[in-house]
């Protein structure tokens, strides 16, 4: 059976670093300074920052008072933005089953799977700074 969301670890430390970012006061945050932050690993981190820097969610500065901050396209992007960035399109099922379409139609679930669909996709259409509730 597969499961009705599916987004991978990095994606979510996207969505978690680019909360982090869109709260900070100063210009950039260190890497080093987010990992902390999130609890996660340096490394797996520094992996997602090149994603969402090459699709050009957020802008990086060298040097010993760089780190990264959230491009103008990044402060205006929605939810869904950063799992594509990481992920590329999360795929609905309406279906555990693996069918495309339920082949049952007194399925147990209902109108589970369909509303959760929806709600998902309602999630992934709003933008990140109004998630954060920062503008």
């Amino acid at each position: 059976m597969q499961s009705t969301l599916r987004i991978s670890n990095a994606a979510v430390i996207a969505l978690h670093t680019a909360d982090y970012l869109a709260g900070q006061e100063k210009l950039l945050s260190p890497a080093v300074d987010i990992a902390k932050a999130l609890d996660v690993s340096y490394n797996h981190l520094s992996k997602v920052l090149q994603q969402l820097t090459k699709a050009g969610l957020l802008l990086p500065a060298r040097g010993p008072k760089g780190g990264f901050t959230l491009s103008t396209a990044g402060k205006t992007a929605k939810v869904m933005d950063f799992i594509v960035a990481i992920d590329g399109r999360p795929a609905m099922s309406a279906c555990l089953l693996k069918h495309k379409v339920c082949r049952h139609r007194d399925c147990i679930f209902g109108n589970f799977l369909a509303e959760t669909n929806r709600r998902f996709e309602a999630v992934l259409n709003r933008g990140i700074s109004e998630l954060s509730k920062r503008k």
